[in-house]
C-alpha cells in the first residue's frame, strides 16, 4: 500500500490532453521522492541545470501543457508520454496504479528529435494544438 502522503503532487492532466489519446483515467499526477531522486541521478548528464534545478515545476509545466501525447505501445491503455521541447525535447513517462488507482510519474529524459519525429509519423504521437 502506497501512502500518497509522501509523494509531491504535481497536478493534473487536461481532459483535452488525455482524450486525444483515448487515456480514460484521471485525477491528480503523483511524483514519489524516489523518481525525483532517480531522475536527477541517472539523467543529470543529459537535462540543463535549469531543468534540475526546478524538476517539479518542469514536470508539472510538462503536464499542463505538452506539444505532443502518445500512449505507450507496451502498455497500451495505462501508460501516457507527454513530451514538451524545453531545452530539448523531454520525455514524461505516467504509469497508472490500478489496484490504488493513481498516476504516477514513471520517468522524465530527453528524447531525440528524430526519435520524436519518427513517433509522429508512425502515429504513436499526437501533436497537441491548444
Amino acid at each position: 500500500m502506497v501512502d500518497l502522503k509522501r509523494y509531491h503532487r504535481i497536478g493534473r492532466i487536461p481532459k483535452g490532453v488525455s482524450a486525444i489519446v483515448g487515456f480514460t483515467y484521471s485525477g491528480n499526477v503523483y511524483a514519489s521522492p524516489g523518481v525525483l531522486k532517480h531522475i536527477r541521478k541517472r539523467h543529470s548528464k543529459q537535462l540543463s541545470k535549469k531543468i534540475l534545478c526546478n524538476l517539479e515545476s518542469t514536470i508539472k509545466d510538462i503536464i499542463q501543457s505538452p506539444h505532443f501525447v502518445g500512449v505507450n505501445v507496451s502498455s497500451k491503455g495505462v501508460s501516457l508520454e507527454l513530451i514538451k521541447k524545453i531545452d530539448l525535447p523531454i520525455l514524461l513517462a505516467l504509469d497508472i496504479d490500478k489496484k490504488q488507482n493513481y498516476i504516477y510519474v514513471a520517468s522524465m529524459y530527453p528524447i531525440s528529435s528524430s526519435k520524436v519525429e519518427n513517433r509522429i509519423h508512425n502515429g504513436k504521437l499526437m501533436k497537441i494544438k491548444f
